[in-house]
């Protein structure tokens, strides 16, 4: 499924850099997609002027992203776990 994405450039930006993908054959689209690819593989930009998250900042977007997905911490094993689902699902006697 696919998505779209609208950004907005001064009109000198999106000029001048159309023509420096124009130069090399890239479309902004596929500059756009390449990228997101980018980020996603190597989870971070391939731009030297963002800094690197602090160990903060990365404990408060683990604790946020648990926040968000997850009910409660998880005290159970593996296999305690594996065994409350199935007594669960199929009574005490599984």
């Amino acid at each position: 499924m696919e998505s779209v994405l609208t950004v907005r450039l001064d009109a000198y930006a999106k000029e001048q850099g159309t023509l420096v993908m124009r130069r090399l054959g890239v479309s902004p689209s596929s500059a756009v997609r390449a990228l997101f690819d980018y980020a996603i593989k190597n989870d971070r930009l391939p731009f030297s002027d963002f800094a690197e998250p602090t160990a903060a900042d990365v404990a408060w977007r683990v604790q946020a992203f648990d926040h968000c997905h997850t009910k409660k911490p998880l005290a159970l094993t593996d296999e305690e776990l594996r065994e409350q689902r199935l007594k669960e699902r199929y009574g005490s006697d599984a």
